[in-house]
């Protein structure tokens, strides 16, 4: 799962972009694209929360805002994950990248004044395991960063439930003048340029041990890249491989990426025997030299608009999805947890997935037929909502200084006749605005996936 890539960045979706996308370009040759793929919200802590439990993160005390460095887990350890789904159905699990969805930080003795954790930084005791990241829930073996590694402090690995290095200097200034970096502690010589790089190194290192240990037992391989997020540190191998500038090189690290873990899928004997799954947490941030990031659609990152949340999202599966295949069919990031526990015969508990839609067919090329989804949902951090059903889009817009509105307003497209979202219809159809959000106020009182289908 890539960081702030857009629909427009991958050259099968958009023949006119100016980035080199071979090895994904290469899934979509050998598997199948959806061009109608959504995150769960325009922004990256809601949507990874979303994939991860199945449930919409508007639904936790966090409401729409991001998990920061030091906040505590959003996701409690009763929960049920994705990764324990999978590891109760026998599977190996790991997690390698980003985690950014909260984590308990022990405090120094002399600081916890009865307090076991912390949420400042100059507290935590970086000698002790970390709590409530993933090896708490569901996933056998995690390394990665607490946040994004190359801007959210502290920048250092963990593995497991233990930080490789102790952070002990702090983020230089040149390090703090780059946009979107958190200053805090870092690993001395830490840098930026060099964390996705670590990362697919153990990645590949978590498929080829798993397949050269314990062969006959299947894995599950969360990846979470950093890239193409800001701020634009693209290692030295890759500047000037697009032409879309620093923001355009840093999404040819993420093609980079897809072809090293291909590479190892298929060194070890088990690339068509794998389902490799490639997306992104939410819509771009604005890219330069007239890239279109989002391709034709209207909006970027935290956007309720189509550039917000349609994301790339392409399956490989030889033998059960024909090569180079296309579905129009709506899917949501949020859907993984039911598709993958039909996929695993795993009975869902009613406390579970509360916004999960299974998309198995769809994922098996095959036409869903009468069996359509209540709706598609997504959220931004400022609070704004977009929810769809068949090709109607309401968005509602929440009063802020960005878009300086005074009271809530509403906005309502038909993706049918204007998938790019120009004219806007709530003047003309009260009766359809009317609809679409009552079926928004019942999707947050019982859940998407409980919602009647008839």
């Amino acid at each position: 799962m890539a960081d702030d890539m857009g629909w427009g960045d991958v050259e099968s979706y958009n023949p006119e972009s100016l980035i080199p996308t071979p090895n994904i370009d290469r899934l979509a040759e050998e598997g199948l694209s959806f061009t109608d793929a959504h995150s769960g919200a325009a922004v990256c802590s809601p949507t990874r929360y979303g994939v991860m439990t199945g449930r919409f993160y508007w639904r936790t005390h966090k409401l729409h805002s991001l998990v920061m460095p030091y906040d505590p887990p959003v996701i409690p350890p009763e929960r049920l994950t994705w990764g324990r789904l999978m590891q109760e159905r026998g599977y190996e699990t790991g997690y390698v990248g980003k985690w950014h969805l909260g984590l308990w930080y022990p405090a120094k003795p002399k600081e916890r004044w009865g307090r076991q954790y912390t949420m400042t930084e100059d507290e935590v005791d970086f000698s002790k395991p970390i709590k409530g990241g993933p090896t708490d829930l569901g996933f056998d073996y995690f390394f990665g960063n607490a946040g994004g590694p190359n801007n959210d402090s502290p920048y250092a690995f963990i593995r497991n439930d233990r930080w490789v290095e102790e952070p002990t200097v702090m983020t230089p200034p040149e390090m703090n003048k780059q946009p979107g970096v958190v200053e805090g502690l870092m690993v001395p010589g830490w840098k930026q340029e060099d964390a996705d790089v670590r990362l697919t190194e153990e990645a590949v290192a978590f498929i080829n041990n798993h397949v050269s240990d314990n062969p006959a037992k299947p894995f599950f391989l969360y990846y979470s890249l950093s890239a193409p997020h800001i701020p634009f540190t693209a290692p030295d191998f890759i500047k000037g491989a697009s032409q879309a500038g620093p923001r355009g090189d840093m999404n040819a690290l993420v093609d980079w990426v897809v072809g090293e873990v291909r590479g190892a899928l298929e060194s070890q004997g088990v690339l068509d025997n794998t389902i490799l799954i490639f997306t992104s947490d939410n819509g771009p941030r604005r890219s330069g030299n007239q890239h279109r990031a989002a391709g034709p659609f209207r909006g970027h990152k935290n956007t309720a608009y189509e550039g917000g949340h349609r994301v790339p999202f392409i399956v490989r599966w030889p033998g059960k999805i024909g090569a180079g295949e296309r579905s129009e069919v709506p899917i949501s990031l949020t859907d993984m947890m039911a598709t993958f526990a039909e996929f695993t015969t795993y009975e869902l508990p009613d406390n579970a997935a509360e916004d999960s839609y299974s998309i198995w067919p769809a994922l098996l090329g095959k036409d869903p037929g009468s069996k359509h989804r209540p709706a598609l949902i997504a959220d931004t951090s400022r609070g704004d909502f977009s929810i769809r059903q068949g090709p109607w889009k309401l968005i509602k817009l929440i009063p802020s200084p960005r878009n300086q509105l005074e009271q809530v307003e509403y906005e309502l497209y038909d993706l049918d006749q204007d998938p790019y979202e120009t004219t806007n219809l709530a003047d003309t159809n009260p009766d359809m605005i009317e609809q679409l959000k009552q079926l928004l106020e019942e999707t947050r009182r019982e859940g998407l996936r409980f919602l009647d289908r008839s």
